[in-house]
């Protein structure tokens, strides 16, 4: 009976432990990831791409958080924009996330791109719930090899898809006098690498004819959506000191093409130049000396901290000129309605004035039912308001004599000197339009006049 019983328990402890791993199994199978480097075996400088791949057999509810990559010896560029799609594993296509990495490498010997950690939200299949996981990618070895020897005695060594460089010279000229201060400015694209491995190329050999004083390289990451690239700006300034025909040497850089397994080489070429003589040599030692303080200064300001600038401008000058923007806009916004309902009203108030109705009447044409019509809605707008230079609307009995005025000048004008032509009747409505307006003026100072005795 005991051993049936113990036989049963063991069992039942059996089942239990299995279904436990089964659905754990199932849990861990719902999401798996894989780590791919496009090279194993790279030169010091030369980068690689690491690339993780996260996969799910239903969906993600929420981004996938990658872990921080960190490589002894290396310089590494992330690149946050992930890229969904549908991957294909063992025949089987899998929804999945694709983030990458780009490594570049300063030092030879065997490293390993270890463990990252990522946590993804993804449901089981046939449920809707979402459920939390942390992975764990597998660690990728590597191996970086140094600089072949051969190589190394050919200069200065970096790794870059493409280079190109090109030189301009102020003054632009090929004949300087001795004194001239000559700067020489050399602008090197590199792609595929970073702008702290393009080499330093301002350091020269000593020319016996003009004085050499380079400057610090300006370095611009230059970076695309998919791949690093860099830029190095570098000038050197030459101050002629001899008189003579010259040749200024020219500039190369060689760098390691991955794609064609060779080095390759850049140069400025020779440039030939005249100097001509100058009498005045005792500036020579005055231009030397600020040619070094110069020099002095721009190397103390590249060392120092560069601030942290929007649109090519400090952040705290950005932020007062957007504040002073949007104060102005604020104001501009505000003055400009009052503005405008204040034009508005005055256009209003003048579309319903006597001096808006008679200009209209004066640009009618000669068709006598709109000429009629413009000169009766003149003459209603006339009789019972002022025009401008008076204040004071027309009593009844003023209206009366007013109208009684108009209609006399009808009569007098079309009647009498039986004209038809509405250009003349135009202006002989004008003459009689001034004389009442000056009586009406004259009236009002007499008014006012005996208003104040």
């Amino acid at each position: 009976m005991k051993k049936s019983l113990s036989k049963y328990i063991q069992q039942a402890l059996s089942l239990v432990l299995l279904c436990f791993i089964y659905n754990t199994g199932t849990i861990e199978a719902q999401v798996f990831s894989s780590v791919d480097l496009n090279r194993k075996s790279v030169y010091i400088e030369q980068p690689f791409r690491v690339t993780v791949t996260v996969y799910t057999k239903t969906w993600f509810t929420a981004p996938v958080e990658f872990g921080n990559l960190q490589i002894p010896n290396t310089f590494i560029i992330p690149f946050d924009k992930t890229q969904p799609g549908m991957f294909t594993v063992g025949g089987k296509q899998y929804p999945g996330i694709q983030f990458y990495y780009i490594v570049f490498p300063y030092k030879a010997g065997n490293f390993t791109v270890p463990a990252l950690e990522l946590t993804v939200q993804s449901p089981p299949e046939g449920s809707s719930q979402a459920q939390k996981l942390t992975l764990k990618t597998t660690p990728q070895p590597f191996i970086v090899k140094d600089v072949p020897k051969e190589l190394k005695s050919k200069g200065a060594w970096f790794v870059a898809t493409n280079v190109t460089m090109h030189e301009t010279w102020n003054p632009s000229s090929t004949d300087y006098k001795v004194g001239d201060v000559v700067k020489r400015i050399i602008t090197i694209d590199a792609k595929g690498t970073l702008p702290q491995f393009i080499p330093d190329i301002s350091k020269q050999e000593p020319l016996k004819w003009a004085g050499i004083y380079p400057q610090d390289p300006v370095l611009t990451d230059t970076r695309s959506g998919g791949d690093a690239n860099g830029r190095s700006v570098q000038t050197i300034t030459y101050l002629m000191e001899k008189a003579g025909d010259f040749t200024m040497p020219e500039i190369s850089v060689s760098f390691w093409n991955p794609y064609t397994a060779k080095i390759e080489t850049r140069s400025t070429g020779n440039v030939r130049i005249h100097v001509n003589d100058n009498p005045n040599l005792g500036i020579l030692t005055t231009l030397k000396d600020s040619l070094k303080t110069t020099i002095s200064a721009h190397a103390t300001e590249a060392k120092a901290k560069t601030p942290f600038l929007i649109l090519g401008i400090k952040w705290y000058q950005f932020a007062g000129g957007l504040a002073i923007a949007l104060i102005l806009l604020y104001f501009l916004i505000k003055w400009g309605r009052k503005g405008w309902l204040k034009i508005r009203s005055k256009r209003e108030k003048y579309r319903n004035s006597e001096p808006y109705f008679f200009s209209r009447f004066q640009h009618t044409g000669k068709e006598p039912e709109a000429f009629v019509n413009a000169l009766y809605s003149w003459w209603d707008h006339y009789n019972g308001k002022s025009f401008a230079s008076v204040s004071k609307s027309l009593s009844a009995e003023n209206k009366q004599k007013e109208n009684e005025d108009f209609m006399r000048f009808l009569e007098k004008t079309v009647n009498h000197e039986k004209t038809d032509d509405p250009e003349k009747i135009k202006q002989e409505l004008k003459k009689f339009r001034a004389e009442k307006e000056q009586q009406r003026l004259n009236k009002h100072r007499f008014e006012n006049l005996f208003d104040n005795l």
